[in-house]
């Protein structure tokens, strides 16, 4: 699909220029003792803002085309290249360049000055740089491979949680630099934005928070929440993408903050010397737990643990020694703990089903699987976390979801009352300087978002709606 946009990069360099002139050119009023107008230097930037949009607007246009279930010619000639540009396009594309190899979601841009092909820049998707051409008088003049250089650095993000924590980073956790323009104004500057967010919030709610905040039940409007992240910046082309979460705080509207503090450190079992990144609480205590809270993302829990339930197929009152969650055909269903799998068959009325046996006398259970992880066996070892298996409809079973239980010495436990053994502790030398650095951390992080950050309330516990429904709650498996 074609896209026209303008170039807003070089926009924003002359305005910044013309801004930066205004700002710190000193009125004639000035000269004589009279004070500044800032508001008429405000008024008159934008006058030049408008003017300039309106210069650059009849000057250049960039055009994007994505390669689809086509090939590279037909992306070209999506850019308005035709004849002998478009030949010579192809070939040094091809030849000179050696980009034989397309792949669907692979872009082009086409830069044009007064209507003249200036540049083009081809991105592999498959790898952190671009190709580029430059014209002279029609004609390819220079071309090259461009490689991404990288430079790492920090960003603090505030959000107010109104709706859903996807909204609230999309509204708020975008970089303003995400592309080179500073604006979404093609496909792939759109589904950059997509990815970005996706990237964030999944590190955010299923990997450093998991273990503390159901994100189903527990997040409500007036939930505050501020991250420290590092981001990749690519200054060759302007783009900028998200790397991994240093720190976060999420704070509750009816009380209570969930925290997570970063700590570098190599492990005492490690076989290679390798510096690896864990997440603590406050007191040093480590964010995971020996279980996850749920086996699925964004779980809705369609039937909860009872003694005794009416069963939607059977008809008839049974004990239902597990929770489902329902979730879209096809979830991933991860195993939440570390353990081996015992059973990996259908089970009957659970379906295609799948056990873990875990240490501490614990043992898992996951049901009406669609379908099994690839590469896994009854015996084989999985890591908390681990897909084993996705969401289905198997046995008995009135919609998509899948039944987890657990068992404690060969025993039925409720997994949402289960209290979950903490994994290791900083201790000592480890947790002295660990407290000296989350120190200077937070320090750091609060002069970033411009305020004194909450810290938690020791009186004040954390409360998960999960962990308050009644057994009687009952509803469509």
């Amino acid at each position: 699909m074609l896209r026209n946009r303008r170039n807003w990069a070089a926009v924003a360099l002359i305005v910044a220029a013309i801004g930066v002139t205004l700002v710190f050119t000193k009125s004639g009023e000035e000269s004589i003792g009279g004070h500044w107008d800032f508001q008429n230097s405000i008024e008159a930037m934008e006058v030049c803002r408008i003017e300039m949009l309106t210069i650059v607007a009849d000057t250049i246009d960039i055009y994007t085309s994505t390669i689809g279930d086509g090939f590279l010619g037909g992306a070209v000639r999506e850019l308005g290249i035709s004849g002998g540009q478009y030949l010579s396009t192809c070939g040094v594309l091809m030849d000179s360049l050696g980009w034989n190899v397309q792949r669907a979601g692979d872009t082009l841009t086409a830069t044009y000055n007064h209507g003249q092909l200036s540049e083009l820049r081809a991105y592999p998707g498959n790898r952190r740089g671009f190709y580029r051409i430059l014209f002279s008088e029609g004609s390819p003049s220079l071309w090259e491979y461009v490689p991404q250089e990288r430079w790492i650095r920090q960003r603090a993000i505030s959000c107010d949680i109104s709706t859903t924590v996807w909204a609230a980073l999309w509204d708020t956790a975008l970089p303003p630099d995400l592309t080179e323009s500073g604006i979404l104004v093609s496909s792939r500057d759109s589904s950059r934005a997509v990815g970005y967010i996706s990237e964030l919030q999944r590190a955010l709610t299923d990997r450093l928070f998991v273990y503390d905040i159901d994100f189903y039940y527990d997040v409500k409007v007036g939930d505050k929440l501020w991250i420290l992240i590092e981001e990749n910046r690519y200054p060759m082309d302007g783009e900028t993408g998200f790397r991994r979460i240093l720190a976060a705080k999420y704070q509750f509207a009816h009380g209570g903050i969930a925290e997570a503090f970063p700590f570098f450190h190599r492990p005492e079992d490690a076989e290679v010397a390798e510096i690896i990144l864990d997440h603590y609480h406050r007191d040093g205590a480590s964010l995971r737990t020996m279980f996850l809270k749920m086996p699925v993302p964004y779980g809705r829990i369609s039937s909860s643990y009872s003694s005794g339930r009416m069963h939607p197929v059977l008809g008839y009152t049974r004990a239902h020694r597990g929770i489902d969650y329902a979730s879209p055909m096809g979830t991933e269903i991860y195993a939440v703990g570390d353990g081996t799998i015992t059973v990996r068959s259908w089970c009957g009325g659970y379906g295609n089903m799948v056990r873990v046996r875990h240490a501490n006398g614990y043992e898992t259970g996951y049901g009406h699987m669609n379908g099994y992880a690839a590469g896994q066996s009854v015996g084989g070892y999985v890591r908390q976390g681990e897909i084993i298996g996705y969401v289905g409809s198997t046995g008995l079973s009135t919609g998509p979801h899948v039944h987890f239980e657990m068992k404690r010495n060969g025993e039925y436990v409720n997994p949402a009352t289960e209290i979950m053994p903490p994994a290791d502790p900083l201790e000592g030398e480890e947790l002295s300087r660990f407290l000296s650095e989350m120190t200077v951390i937070e320090a750091q992080w609060s002069m970033l978002v411009g305020i004194d950050l909450p810290v938690p309330d020791p009186e004040v516990e954390i409360e998960s709606d999960t962990d308050v429904q009644t057994e009687s709650e009952e509803s469509a498996e």
